[in-house]
């Protein structure tokens, strides 16, 4: 099988959506002989990775040629994720790419992976042979209810982009006709299905995470036991270490941990590690002030890699606050370090995490919010058994998030749409 992948963003070297294409590509070599367009920079990544034979040999990378029209419209500011203009202008050399491979290849199925977002479809569906995209957030928006946790400047910001997406998805034609043509759609979360089959009735949605964990070795417990044997011995409980991990940016909402902890009763002790940096350190770092000093906040900033693993393995609780993402790759490698998980019961963390392996938090008002987080802390801060349940859970969650499990999903796609199109007259 002959297949098309275009993931703009892809490499070994880098988290986040050069994750997300790399894990595609490889997930996608396993069963078919890939021709994969990325952007230039991602390129010369994967050059590099090909010289120390991370590549498969079945795996063929491609980048459209230099383009002056391109490098005029990557100068232009960037007012949401991505530069979509330039990115739109990119999606036309890459068409046009990828004419010219498939007169010369002749794929049975085209993919387009990455950037994962429903605001640029691509133009692979114009190639006339089946079309999966996908996985793909961003419908999902910052929750109206909660907009007082941010400065009004940025609740201004996100009630601007909620509703430019609410008029894009409804009037977009480039949406439209990738969705109507798509043999397959895959959303990211349940709100990306939702929406999509609400924009477009009769729309062919499936629901699947747009990123894996490569492997779930059986952690290391031993902390979540020895709490249990103290409360057991009714020995002094030692103070829970929570972790919380992101960029330090408006939406990521890490106040509301903040002030959750500040209102916890005094006999519940803990230590906060906070990995990451932004723009709202200084700010945030203030609210961190209201937090009584027996209970010590650790701003770390961005850790390379292997420690930031490392203090994930070493944390209690791993606490999520976004109230805007497709996902979240933080929250998988916290079940996959089977630590246990509070997030808000929504978007891709409602769809990661259960109540086998966390708690999730209604999300309402800021004020009911920062209870239910204190509530929730509370709890698994005085009940170890069922902290060390959770650890248990989540390392079986984890596994239903492998990297081969989606990559299985997918491959058997491609194979289904080959084989349809191979029977059609």
């Amino acid at each position: 099988m002959n297949l098309l992948l275009i993931a703009y963003e892809c490499s070994p070297y880098r988290g986040s959506e050069w994750a997300v294409g790399w894990g595609r590509l490889l997930q996608a070599a396993r069963v078919a002989d890939v021709h994969c367009i990325v952007s230039e920079t991602n390129f010369a990544d994967l050059e590099r990775a090909r010289m120390e034979g991370l590549v498969p040999a079945n795996a063929h990378i491609h980048t459209p040629a230099p383009d002056a029209e391109l490098r005029r419209l990557e100068q232009q500011p960037v007012h949401f994720d991505y530069n979509y203009t330039a990115y739109h202008h990119w999606h036309t050399l890459a068409f046009a790419l990828a004419q010219q491979l498939h007169r010369e290849v002749g794929f049975h199925v085209a993919h387009q992976s990455t950037v994962c977002t429903v605001r640029e479809p691509g133009l692979l569906h114009q190639l006339g042979i089946p079309f999966v995209w996908g996985p793909f957030g961003g419908t999902q928006n910052f929750p109206t209810r909660m907009l007082g946790v941010l400065p009004l400047s940025e609740a201004a910001k996100e009630l601007a982009r909620t509703l430019l997406n609410k008029v894009i998805l409804r009037t977009s034609p480039s949406i439209r006709t990738a969705a109507h043509r798509a043999s397959v759609i895959l959303g990211a979360n349940t709100t990306t299905v939702r929406d999509m089959q609400r924009i477009v009735p009769g729309s062919k949605v499936q629901r699947l995470l747009e990123t894996g964990l490569n492997e779930v070795p059986e952690p290391d417990r031993t902390r979540f036991l020895q709490r249990v044997e103290d409360e057991e011995q009714r020995r002094h409980p030692r103070p829970l270490r929570i972790l919380w991990s992101g960029q330090l940016r408006p939406r990521k909402a890490l106040p509301i941990l903040l002030r959750a902890l500040a209102v916890l009763p005094a006999e519940v002790h803990f230590e906060l590690d906070i990995l990451g940096d932004g723009p709202m350190l200084k700010q945030w770092k203030h609210e961190a002030d209201a937090i009584p000093s027996a209970n010590p906040v650790r701003f770390l900033g961005r850790l390379p890699f292997q420690r930031a693993v490392q203090a994930m393995q070493t944390a209690d609780l791993f606490c999520f606050t976004s109230l805007r993402d497709t996902s979240g790759n933080v929250v998988l490698e916290a079940l996959a370090a089977g630590v246990p998980v509070v997030c808000f019961d929504h978007q891709g963390a409602h769809d990661m995490v259960d109540e086998t392996c966390g708690i999730r938090i209604p999300v309402t008002t800021p004020g009911r919010a920062i209870a239910d987080w204190s509530a929730a802390i509370h709890k698994l801060a005085t009940d170890q058994h069922r902290l060390l349940a959770l650890s248990q859970g989540a390392t079986e969650r984890a596994r239903q998030f492998l990297w081969s499990v989606n990559g299985d999903h997918v491959n058997s796609i491609y194979f289904q749409l080959a084989a349809r199109a191979a029977d059609t007259p």
